[in-house]
């Protein structure tokens, strides 16, 4: 990404509901916020209008999200909200040959089915990233919005991820090199979302299981432990992980039994016990309080040394 498409003050942050809708007052903080920092924030007067569990029709969110994606006056497009919604509009996005002006552009959970489009259809770096009505709450912290605003103006082009975890025994050997280094591009998002593309248009058309080799990143919310094996199952028995050289997972919350245990960690390491592609947990990253970027379509850069690190950059 060239320093051109970085934001600075005074440039307009186009705001888009491809999901869910959220509360009047949510929404009057994260335009508030967007204001403190300098940027201007623009939206559609109807956009929050919500249709059962979405926020407006599909014709209305699908006409916003495109208009916020190819105008040629703003420089970022910035999701409010995740939830549900995103995957409706694939058919009508799917028709959209190319678009010139590549934006900023932030968010993650439902959002992780705009970014596979984004990624691999369009070419675009995009930032798995707070969803704005998160950066609009005072116990969003600081130093959380500061390195996003960082990322987002360029004074910060990569984030670090340090003392990665490993998964498996494949992680282990790459832990006892004294030195390695793996370089490839990483997509995902969350692990329900992603799965939920496999078999559509969406992963036929971008060709994701015959792209080069690459990183996958997940994180999850609100999914039991049988549940994270079923999308694994599918995303192996699917073949979406042939070509993938490694996996990073972020955060996996609010997953317990009804008698309060919890079996999700333990499903994924039996899973991928003896897999040959390296697991590694430990991303910041996800539904939870603290929320790092992760920049997707970037050239990741997978290192071991005193530690275990993974670096997406926009250079």
């Amino acid at each position: 990404m060239r320093p051109s498409y970085f934001l600075k003050t005074g440039d307009i942050i186009d705001i888009v509901a491809p999901g869910s809708a959220c509360s009047k007052d949510i929404f009057e903080q994260a335009v508030a916020w967007i204001k403190q920092q300098g940027f201007i924030p623009r939206y559609p007067k109807n956009m929050l209008e919500p249709d059962i569990f979405i926020s407006n029709s599909d014709e209305l969110r699908l006409k916003f999200l495109v208009e916020a994606l190819t105008n040629t006056e703003s420089k970022a497009v910035w999701c409010l909200r995740g939830g549900y919604g995103a995957l409706r509009l694939v058919p009508e996005l799917l028709k959209i040959k190319q678009i010139k002006q590549k934006k900023i552009f932030i968010g993650y959970s439902d959002v992780t089915t705009i970014h596979l489009w984004l990624n691999q259809k369009m070419n675009w770096l995009t930032i798995h990233g707070p969803l704005l009505e998160r950066c609009g709450q005072r116990d969003f912290s600081d130093k959380n919005k500061n390195e996003l605003l960082e990322l987002v103006s360029g004074q910060q082009k990569e984030i670090i991820f340090k003392n990665l975890k490993p998964v498996n025994l494949a992680a282990q050997k790459i832990k006892q090199k004294t030195k390695f280094i793996l370089n490839k591009k990483i997509y995902g998002g969350n692990l329900t979302v992603f799965c939920s593309s496999l078999g559509t248009d969406l992963a036929k058309k971008i060709k994701i299981k015959k792209t080069e080799e690459f990183f996958l990143f997940f994180e999850e919310i609100g999914e039991r432990g049988y549940r994270i094996d079923r999308m694994l199952c599918q995303l192996e028995q699917s073949k979406a992980l042939n070509k993938c050289r490694a996996i990073f997972l972020g955060d996996f919350l609010l997953g317990d039994e009804a008698d309060g245990q919890n079996h999700i960690w333990t499903v994924i390491q039996h899973f991928f016990k003896d897999s040959k592609i390296p697991v590694f947990s430990g991303l910041q990253a996800g539904h939870g309080q603290i929320q790092r970027p992760v920049i997707l379509n970037s050239k990741a850069s997978l290192t071991c040394g005193n530690d275990i690190r993974l670096l997406t950059s926009f250079e």
